[in-house]
């Protein structure tokens, strides 16, 4: 497999998709509404977990209890009402042109999410970035989430690209951390919800503060010398 085979793995809150902000507002609308006031950062931290374990976290309860689940439903709702509306001005400028010139090379590209699949095809059809991936890969599809490496190695299996021939690009650390699992390298932006200094203590081998740069680490020309 040639250098411009490597398949590029992409989450999408703060990656893709500047939804932090909204998702934040989310999140809290729907703590209020439960009678409970938590610490903006506190709740930033949360954002791009699987929403039960968020809540579950924010709340104090179990994953599996009734307030969690009403929770997440109605963040589901909210985000739906006051977010995918705004999508397509939420993407990150230049996140098109890079998806565009990297399916122009042949390149395999994959979404791994927290969301699960009918929530990432929401957000990404909203924001017109759907066609530009050949598989998704969402929470609830893999036995285990974010930071464990089933979700990447099940979007390597959909690619037909081996993990070792694969990139992650998240703003997370636990993009960073699950595609250490798998084996795979990891690229931090840092413009989510992660700092430079947590994505590389993580273990990203490279951070990037502008779609611009993240061009110069995932393009063909740059992997095709790096291989030699």
């Amino acid at each position: 497999m040639s250098a411009d085979d490597r398949a590029v793995l992409f989450d999408v809150d703060g990656t893709l998709v500047d939804t932090p902000g909204g998702m934040l507002g989310v999140l809290r609308a729907v703590l209020e509404e439960s009678g409970r006031e938590v610490d903006d950062g506190v709740v930033r931290r949360t954002i791009g977990r699987p929403l039960a374990a968020s809540f579950a976290g924010l709340l104090g309860l179990p994953q599996d209890h009734r307030d969690v689940a009403r929770a997440v439903d109605r963040a589901r709702a909210l985000f739906t009402e006051t977010v995918i509306p705004t999508a397509a001005d939420l993407v990150f400028p230049g996140i098109p042109d890079l998806l565009a010139e990297l399916r122009a090379h042949g390149r395999p590209l994959a979404v791994v999410t927290s969301k699960v699949r009918p929530s990432a095809v929401e957000l990404l059809r909203a924001a017109g970035l759907l066609d530009a991936f050949d598989a998704l890969s969402c929470h609830g599809m893999a036995d285990r989430g974010k930071p464990h490496a089933d979700l990447a190695l099940l979007a390597a299996g959909a690619l037909g690209v081996p993990p070792e021939r694969c990139v992650v690009v998240g703003d997370a650390v636990d993009d960073v951390r699950m595609a250490s699992a798998a084996g795979m390298d990891a690229c931090g932006v840092d413009f989510g919800v992660a700092t430079r200094a947590e994505l590389v203590a993580a273990g990203a081998s490279t951070v990037v503060g502008s779609v611009a740069e993240l061009r110069d680490v995932v393009s063909p020309r740059h992997l095709h010398a790096s291989d030699r």
